[in-house]
């Protein structure tokens, strides 16, 4: 979870609610539009997953633009 939205100006963001969260030993993440992700066994392998997925919709984004 160290990536920032791209089109996020903001510093650091003022009220967002998790969405990265664990339950009996497993993490999640879900997406502002709905869907989970996961189980993950760790936070560090749920946090790659999730910068993973970021980086790819932002590489598709780009891609669509242009």
């Amino acid at each position: 979870m160290t990536k920032k939205r791209s089109n996020d100006t903001t510093s650091s963001p003022k009220t967002q609610s998790p969405r990265c969260y664990e339950i009996e030993g497993l993490w999640f993440f879900e997406l502002r539009g709905g869907g989970q992700h996961g189980p993950y066994d760790s936070k560090p392998d749920m946090e790659a997953a999730l910068n993973e997925f970021i980086t790819l919709h932002e590489e598709m984004s780009r891609r669509n633009s242009t």
